[in-house]
């Protein structure tokens, strides 16, 4: 079960950054966001779904799926995140269905009420393997029978690669960091330095299947999100050439299912049928 300590330390770390505010509108997290997308458009249904944002931040997708005509309940566990959702809604002629405070571990959503589920945070979040399977029942339980599930989750060699391409390994702090992150996916940085991250779980694609069928749901399918993308060099000016951009959209997706991608991605997307 995941302590208080580390859900509090967690929370202060959302709360206090804000990262999440316009992170997605910046350098290679556009990518994310391009890639996230185009993933979760393959699974919209025309003519109206009902969606749950499960620690969907400060509403990024959830404020994109509404304008599109979609019905959408953001959920998130930080207060910053809430706070901003309800204020970005309060400017809306169309705001989301509902914004709550809550845990994904324990959904306020009656059975069966949706037809997609999005769980883009928490998986990460959870560092005991029980909380995550609690977290996708929870995300089973609320959907409709037929309903897809998206859960989004980072890789296990994701420290590994930013820190060398970033030179972060030249810190003997964060070279302890990696180290556990390889040894058992738990990341956790004891440091002040808020680029380290806070507490995680950094997953294998095994983990991921196991803790989906440990869920109920049979034949996942998991997708690298960025794939190799996010490690190119001059990233943004190379991103504002739009030829070069299709290019490098085309190969992720047609990678995006090759194990050795999956790896290399920064986050990976997994869906499944209930």
């Amino acid at each position: 079960m995941q302590s208080d300590q580390s859900e509090k330390k967690i929370r202060e770390f959302y709360n206090s950054t804000r990262m999440e505010e316009d992170r997605l509108e910046q350098g290679v997290f556009k990518l994310e966001k391009l890639r996230s997308q185009a993933i979760i458009q393959r699974y919209l249904i025309p003519g109206g779904m009902t969606i749950a944002d499960i620690g969907g931040a400060t509403g990024t997708y959830s404020f994109w799926l509404q304008r599109e005509g979609y019905s959408v309940h953001l959920l998130d566990s930080a207060e910053a995140h809430v706070e901003m959702a309800r204020q970005t809604g309060k400017h809306l002629k169309k705001p989301l269905d509902s914004v709550t405070f809550g845990d994904a571990r324990s959904l306020p959503y009656a059975d069966e009420k949706f037809d997609l589920v999005m769980v883009f945070g928490p998986l990460y979040h959870l560092q005991d393997q029980k909380d995550r399977v609690q977290t996708l029942k929870e995300a089973r339980r609320v959907l409709k029978p037929g309903g897809i599930i998206l859960a989004s989750t980072i890789t296990r060699y994701a420290s590994l690669l930013d820190g060398f391409w970033r030179s972060l390994i030249l810190d003997p702090d964060f070279a302890k960091i990696l180290d556990q992150d390889l040894e058992s996916g738990q990341h956790q940085n004891p440091t002040e330095k808020a680029e380290y991250f806070t507490d995680a779980h950094f997953h294998t694609e095994t983990e991921i299947k196991s803790e989906f069928e440990q869920a109920g749901f049979s034949n996942p399918k998991v997708m690298a999100i960025e794939g190799f993308g996010w490690l190119i060099p001059e990233f943004e000016e190379r991103w504002r050439d739009e030829s070069y951009r299709e290019k490098l959209i085309h190969y992720i997706e047609f990678t995006e299912t090759n194990p050795v991608m999956i790896g290399i991605s920064s986050h990976v997307m997994t869906a499944a049928i209930k």
